[in-house]
C-alpha cells in the first residue's frame, strides 16, 4: 500500500504540472434492445434460475441480463455470480437494511436519493466534500459506513425496481458528485483505498452494470489519479461509465443539463430544486 500511495503523490505531481483539469470518459453504448444471441442466452438463463429466486424484480428480463452481460452471455457462469449474490444478501441481511437506524452515518455523510433524471433514473446525489473516509476508518467505522453506502445502493436501485412495476423504462441508475474539495488524505489515504476498492468489488458482483452513468464535477486533478489507481478493479463497463469534469462550469452544466433538469438539481449542481434539510 505504501507503494501505491507514493505512486499516488509522483502522479498527482505530475498532473498539477501539466495542468489538466477536465477528464472526459469514454461514452457508454446504451443498449435498449436484446440482441439475437442476447434472446437466446436469457431465454434458457430465466429457466435455469428461476426455481431460486423469490423476489419479483430478480425474475424480470431487465434483472437478469445484466447478470448475463456481466458474464459474456454464459449462463453458467451466470448462475454462479446469481447464486453467490443470493447467498451475499441473505448473510449480510441486505433485504433488512432499509430498517436499520443510519443516525450515526447520515449527519457526517450526505447523500440524496430524490433526485430523477430525464428518463426517469433514480440519481443517488454525493456532497464528496462532505465526506471524511479517513476519520471514519481511524474511529473504526470503516465497515459501518460501507455498510451505509451498501444501503444508499439498495434505496436507489429499489426505487428503480418500482419504476419498472409502474411500467416505467428504467433499468440502471445514474450517481452524481460534487467532488470541490476533494484532496487524498481526506478521501483516498492508505487507509481510504482498501474501502473503496471493496466497494467496487461489491457493486461489480451483485449489482452488474446498474449503474448508466457516474458524474463527478469540479474534480480536481488528484481525483483521476485516485481512479487511476482503483480503476483495475471496475468493470470496462463500469470504467467507461465514469464522466469526469474539472471545475470549468459551463462545461458540467452543459452536459449536466442535457441529462437531469435544472428542476432536480439543488444550487450546488446548477439547479433550482430547494435545498435539502441534512
Amino acid at each position: 500500500m505504501t507503494k501505491i500511495y507514493s505512486t499516488l503523490f509522483l502522479s498527482i505531481s505530475f498532473l498539477f504540472i501539466n495542468q489538466i483539469c477536465y477528464v472526459s470518459a469514454v461514452s457508454v453504448e446504451k443498449y435498449l434492445t436484446l440482441s439475437s444471441d442476447e434472446n437466446r442466452a436469457l431465454e434458457k438463463f430465466r429457466e435455469q434460475v428461476k426455481p431460486i429466486l423469490k423476489q419479483s424484480y430478480m425474475k424480470t428480463d431487465a434483472y437478469l441480463i445484466q447478470f448475463l452481460r456481466a458474464r459474456n452471455l454464459e449462463s453458467g457462469a451466470a448462475e454462479k455470480m446469481i447464486r453467490e449474490m443470493l447467498k451475499w444478501r441473505k448473510d449480510n441481511a441486505i433485504d433488512n437494511m432499509r430498517l436499520e437506524n443510519w443516525s450515526d452515518m447520515v449527519d457526517d455523510f450526505h447523500v440524496t436519493v430524490d433526485t430523477y433524471d430525464k428518463t426517469g433514473r433514480p440519481v443517488g446525489v454525493i456532497d464528496i466534500y462532505d465526506w471524511d473516509i479517513r476519520q471514519a476508518v481511524l474511529q473504526g467505522k470503516g465497515q459501518r459506513l460501507l455498510r451505509f453506502i451498501i444501503n444508499l445502493v439498495e434505496n436507489i436501485t429499489t426505487q428503480m425496481h418500482e419504476r419498472q412495476e409502474l411500467g416505467m423504462n428504467v433499468t440502471q441508475v445514474v450517481v452524481l458528485g460534487n467532488a470541490n474539495g476533494f484532496n487524498v488524505i481526506q478521501h483516498a489515504c492508505p487507509l481510504c483505498l482498501p474501502l473503496w476498492i471493496q466497494f467496487i468489488q461489491i457493486i461489480e458482483s451483485y449489482y452488474p452494470q446498474v449503474l448508466d452513468e457516474i458524474i463527478i464535477f469540479d474534480a480536481p486533478p488528484t481525483i483521476q489519479v485516485v481512479l487511476e489507481v482503483i480503476r483495475p478493479f471496475f468493470s470496462r463497463y463500469t470504467s467507461e461509465a465514469i464522466k469526469i469534469f474539472g471545475p470549468n462550469r459551463s462545461r458540467w452544466m452543459a452536459y449536466l443539463d442535457e441529462k437531469i433538469s435544472r428542476e432536480e438539481r439543488r444550487s450546488p449542481y446548477g439547479g433550482t430544486k430547494p435545498p435539502v434539510d441534512y
